[in-house]
């Protein structure tokens, strides 16, 4: 495989798992890094020996670079992947694509259109558990109930939640997603869900911290997820499936597996602190086959009707809560898909 030359847009959290990954895989090249943090990005670029900007239209403007990474704050999304889609340039995005439908349509369209690969962070498809627990759902016949946990650890900045957009499209959006991941797009019958803002400053967004929400599927399947912004015994991510011939369930990773049992008790390590940990592999992996759908032409790691569909149920579930009501959503929302 040839060597890709890589940009960076953004230096936080997430860029930083990226900017990992770069550096382990061998036919990835960090050529360049932007962010607006001046003192950071002088930092990374003594660090990596790659040339560093302000703007991405300065980065874009390179003939070398091949691909982008965009992992800056989630309101510059949208702009960012249709600049550096109209450069020519093949990229990565961090959900969410866009905060309106019609913005994640138009991304995926103008890379169709340009021969060009569009793959979204949602890192949980490479987890070796959940595909694993993909690999066996054909053994449970008909699935009848589905129930998940998503409870974050540590909670996000103030600052980066009053950019997120909500807690249905920012963290829930990663559950919606394993719905079309694991069932594929399939669509929904009705959406309820119900919230709470228990943090002061969440509150004061407009936002909840606490959330639980249920999905209802025309062939009787019924999901239930429950999320939180924070969770004080670490990283809470679990998944349990049941279905006519039995049940499948994903766990928590926990720091070891150490077992310690005593007449007081049986003690077990703690869960993984936050998601730098759970998902390390998996943000490893998704972008080795970015590169690799870079070289075979496998543009996109979800679909358009994927992304549209989860997008959708986080529109869904958001009107729910706000309004104490359940949602019509095969007849309110589906036209959208088509």
């Amino acid at each position: 495989m040839s060597v890709i030359n890589f940009c960076i847009v953004g230096l936080g959290r997430a860029g930083n798992f990226h900017l990992t990954s770069i550096k382990l895989l061998k036919n990835a090249n960090l050529l360049s890094v932007v962010d607006t943090n001046s003192t950071l990005l002088k930092q990374v670029g003594a660090a990596e020996n790659c040339n560093t900007y302000q703007s991405i239209n300065e980065a874009l403007a390179d003939p070398a670079l091949d691909a982008v990474v965009i992992s800056s704050p989630t309101d510059s999304h949208y702009d960012y992947i249709i600049k550096s889609l109209n450069a020519g340039k093949h990229v990565f995005a961090e959900k969410p694509v866009g905060h309106a439908l019609h913005e994640v349509a138009e991304c995926f369209d103008l890379a169709s259109s340009k021969g060009l690969a569009l793959h979204l962070g949602f890192q949980r498809r490479f987890d070796r558990s959940f595909m694993a627990l993909k690999e066996t759902l054909p053994q449970l016949g008909n699935l009848r109930l589905w129930k998940a946990s998503s409870r974050d650890n540590p909670r996000p900045s103030i600052e980066y939640l009053s950019i997120s957009g909500n807690i249905f499209h920012d963290m829930l959006i990663h559950d919606f997603d394993m719905l079309t991941f694991l069932l594929g797009a399939e669509v929904p019958e009705k959406i309820y869900a119900t919230g709470y803002a228990h943090d002061k400053e969440i509150a004061a967004l407009n936002d909840f911290d606490t959330v639980l929400v249920t999905v209802h599927y025309p062939n009787g399947l019924i999901c239930s997820i429950d999320t939180s912004r924070i969770s004080a015994y670490g990283y809470d991510q679990r998944l349990e499936v049941f279905g006519e011939h039995g049940m499948v369930r994903a766990e928590n990773q926990l720091d070891h597996t150490l077992q310690l049992s005593t007449a007081k008790g049986t003690n077990i390590s703690v869960a993984n602190h936050s998601f730098p940990q759970r998902y390390k592999d998996a943000y490893m992996e998704e972008l080795k086959q970015f590169t690799v759908g870079i070289e075979t032409g496998v543009l996109n790691n979800v679909s358009k009707q994927e992304c549209m569909l989860s997008h959708l149920i986080a529109d869904a579930a958001l009107e729910a809560a706000l309004n104490n009501k359940v949602v019509d959503f095969k007849k309110e929302y589906a036209p959208k898909l088509s």
